[in-house]
């Protein structure tokens, strides 16, 4: 009897580190997802309102800032201390690419700092908006 509640405890102890190891490689993986529609989000907002600003306005350095802004903090415009969306995001990690007829926005060397891993978003999540018939002017 003595040795069947040993066994007991041996086993559960070796399906506990495997349930353990299993739960947070999900964990990992559903962050890393997570993290990454937050930042595809970010980026389509940074393309859309750069898209919408008037060709002549497009160049303009305030407009770019403006864009890195919006999609670090959410925000165009944002106060003092602001927390970006996405830990470790910066503005210098966003790239604008205005053309006569679309606008585009990218991440460059930004780093998406999971649980156990690193993974590299270099040149992603890369969205383009064309102009519309407003920001044609």
């Amino acid at each position: 009897m003595k040795q069947q509640r040993g066994s007991a405890m041996i086993e559960f102890a070796g399906s506990l580190i495997l349930l353990s190891v299993m739960f947070a490689g999900i964990f990992e993986m559903g962050y890393s997802f997570y993290t990454y529609a937050e930042l595809v989000a970010a980026v389509r907002a940074g393309a859309r309102f750069a898209a919408l600003q008037p060709r002549a306005e497009a160049s303009d350095p305030a407009v770019a800032k403006a864009v890195r802004n919006l999609v670090v903090y959410g925000d165009p415009a944002p106060p003092d201390r602001m927390k970006p969306l996405v830990p470790g995001l910066t503005t210098e990690s966003v790239e604008l690419i205005n053309s006569p007829d679309a606008s585009t926005v990218l991440l460059h060397g930004f780093e998406l700092d999971a649980l156990f891993m690193k993974v590299k978003l270099d040149g992603r999540p890369t969205v383009t908006f064309p102009v519309s018939a407003g920001g044609a002017q």
